[in-house]
């Protein structure tokens, strides 16, 4: 049973469907709000998927995923999904209809998503961006696997703060400028590929071969392992 709701200006609220119909008028900037409803799930697979625009995401949702989206284009409206598989609970907020970002100039575009996240369950976090500016502020949540897949535009990571559980995580990043901000009193353990542009690893210790690791690294009992597929442009690692 889907407990998403889509609650725009109007005052409307409705049970979000895959093919939902559109609430907004095209050319304005409306608000709507998102909600996906605490349930018996004891564990959160999400999945974020922006064709372009400005994503923010944080923790402090009293259900599951809380926040707003607000955009200029009818056809900018995300589709938002959630199912129930045992103790599984599967979310996805998604920008399908991506043929009109090629009708946009992007001068034009107004597509703005702020999201906060639940601390109280384990996570599972997807996040594919396109032509976007990202912000994930993910310390506090209760991490379980990060995969984020960055297309052009600047984006920054904070995976910083005392994590109580290991955790894996998978970082394809594009074009632009990325900063990924780490704990220091945490092991992390980077795996790096070589990407076009540059890369720097401040206050990190080179282990050879693109591995790279914290001072806390060697005697850590809880460890960040993060696996970086590097694209062109700048990313800088660095402790909190």
């Amino acid at each position: 049973m889907k407990k998403v709701f889509y609650a725009g200006a109007l005052g409307l609220a409705l049970t979000v469907t895959v093919s939902g119909c559109g609430l907004f008028a095209n050319g304005s900037v409306e608000n709507g709000n998102v909600t996906i409803e605490k349930d018996k799930a004891k564990e959160l697979q999400l999945e974020l998927n922006l064709g372009a625009g400005e994503l923010n995401v944080e923790k402090g949702a009293d259900e599951w995923v809380e926040g707003s989206i607000e955009y200029n284009e009818d056809k900018l409206k995300p589709e938002v999904s959630y199912k129930r598989k045992g103790d599984k609970g599967i979310g996805v907020i998604e920008q399908e209809n991506t043929g009109i970002l090629d009708k946009i100039k992007i001068d034009d575009l107004k597509n703005e998503w702020n999201l906060t996240l639940t601390d109280e369950i384990p996570l599972n976090l997807v996040v594919n961006s396109g032509a976007s500016d990202t912000n994930l502020d993910l310390k506090g949540l209760n991490l379980k696997d990060l995969d984020v897949n960055a297309g052009v535009g600047d984006i920054t990571i904070d995976l910083s703060g005392k994590w109580e559980k290991s955790f894996d995580a998978a970082l394809a990043l594009g074009v632009g400028q990325s900063t990924i901000i780490l704990p220091k009193d945490v092991g992390v353990k980077i795996e790096s590929s070589k990407g076009i542009g540059t890369a720097d690893f401040v206050g990190f210790i080179s282990k050879g071969k693109g591995i790279y690791v914290n001072e806390a690294f060697e005697d850590a009992d809880v460890i960040i392992n993060l696996k970086t597929d590097l694209g062109v442009g700048e990313v800088v690692f660095k402790l909190e």
